[in-house]
């Protein structure tokens, strides 16, 4: 036999036995199986608890409790019945955490405009590499300096 819990063959085969729809062969054969599997056995013990379990019985005035309860809810403004209430610990939830952003980030660890930066070294060999530049792109004349002069605006600041 096809376990009951491995297959949809088996689910089927299990409903038919706990509906009574099997033919009396067919549900030996399910209890046989079920003697030696403990999977299918734990399904068919559940299953039978299930039908021995009764509910609670329900009092005699519940309706008129629920209609009551109902009318005294539709009674209520609008803003009282939204669902705001459980947004309250998010929103303060939320709130702590930008409290706290706040005070970690406060002012008093903003960076001063006098540090030194890495960038600046950098800029300054950009600025003499376009001066350099721009002493080549300028037309000879005679009475322009020696080549020297252009070896003078190349070192260093």
């Amino acid at each position: 036999m096809i376990c009951l819990s491995a297959s949809k063959q088996g689910a089927d085969t299990l409903l038919g036995y706990l509906g009574g729809t099997l033919d009396p062969a067919q549900r030996a054969e399910v209890e046989r199986h079920a003697e030696q599997c403990a999977e299918c056995r734990g399904l068919l013990a559940v299953s039978t608890q299930l039908e021995e379990w009764t509910a609670p019985a329900v009092s005699a005035d519940f309706d008129a409790r629920l209609y009551a309860r109902i009318a005294q809810e539709a009674q209520k403004p609008w803003w009282r019945r939204m669902l705001w209430r459980p947004a309250l610990p998010v929103a303060a939830a939320a709130f702590a955490v930008l409290a706290l952003a706040l005070f970690v980030t406060g002012p008093g660890t903003q960076e001063t405009p006098t540090e030194v930066r890495p960038g600046n070294a950098t800029e300054i060999q950009q600025v003499d590499q376009a001066l350099e530049d721009l002493e080549l792109l300028m037309p000879l004349d005679s009475s322009s300096a020696a080549p020297a002069s252009a070896g003078q605006a190349s070192g260093k600041i």
